[in-house]
């Protein structure tokens, strides 16, 4: 009876954390990255269509956060609507600008997620490659959200690569 109880404990831990246990959380430090110590390149215009679009914003914060994102990179984030961003990753080498699809209309909008007190929406670090981001990615140009909770990514070759989630917040499952 004992041996049936854990294996049905196990079976549920499985079935409610699809795609990995808090113990299982990626750390930043296992993501390092050198910091760029010369001179950040201004921002590339022509870099991407959306890089002209919100190119004071994202000056703005070149020039008030600095590097601050994968060793020579800056996020920046320009609102799209209530409770939705877009985000840039600028290169300090070159000012290429690259918007990720994974960050395209990212949403916090009430039930995705309870923040805890001092919670960002955005965690990152200057040397390290790994982000975290708190809430749900927009699907389509339609307003779908995906499922809500915390997602780390890995900035390799000017692209993020998923490597962690924990559904979360009262709204977890995807408008798909």
């Amino acid at each position: 009876m004992k041996t049936a109880f854990l294996i049905a404990i196990s079976l549920v831990a499985t079935v409610a954390l699809p795609h990995g246990r808090a113990s299982d959380t990626p750390r930043f430090e296992n993501y390092s990255a050198d910091v760029y110590a010369g001179k950040p390149a201004p921002l590339n215009v022509r870099s991407h269509r959306l890089a002209r679009m919100y190119r004071t914003s994202i000056r703005e914060q070149l020039q008030e956060e600095g590097i601050n994102f994968a060793g020579h990179y800056t996020i920046a984030v320009m609102g799209c609507g209530t409770g939705c961003s877009i985000t840039a990753i600028v290169d300090a080498r070159n000012g290429n600008a690259y918007f990720p699809r994974a960050l395209d209309g990212w949403s916090v909008a009430p039930g995705i997620y309870e923040f805890k007190d001092n919670e960002d929406v955005r965690t990152f670090r200057a040397n390290s490659r790994l982000l975290k981001i708190i809430g749900a990615p927009r699907l389509s140009a339609d307003e779908k959200w995906g499922r809500g909770g915390v997602y780390y990514y890995e900035w390799v070759n000017n692209k993020l690569r998923q490597v962690h989630f924990l559904p979360a917040g009262s709204s977890p499952k995807s408008d798909r």
